[in-house]
């Protein structure tokens, strides 16, 4: 079974934390990268999907790091 591999930003937060864990749990997903405030998002690039749960302040940026590395995004 193929699974979806997914990345998060804002991993370190209480709901981007919780995010990690529900797709950790999933038979279905794949979490490939954890990525927080300060860290590199070249780790993302793995993911067919982000999900961002950061701050509205960081969001537009990383939503146009990810459009320019062909990345889906979903933000929470």
């Amino acid at each position: 079974m193929s699974r979806l591999k997914v990345g998060v930003l804002g991993a370190s937060g209480r709901m981007g934390a919780e995010v990690c864990r529900a797709v950790e749990a999933a038979e279905d997903l794949e979490l490939v990268a954890s990525v927080d405030i300060g860290d590199p998002r070249d780790a993302l690039t793995a993911a067919d999907v982000v999900v961002d749960f950061t701050t509205p302040d960081a969001v537009m940026d990383n939503l146009t790091w990810c459009i320019e590395h062909g990345l889906h995004c979903v933000v929470g």
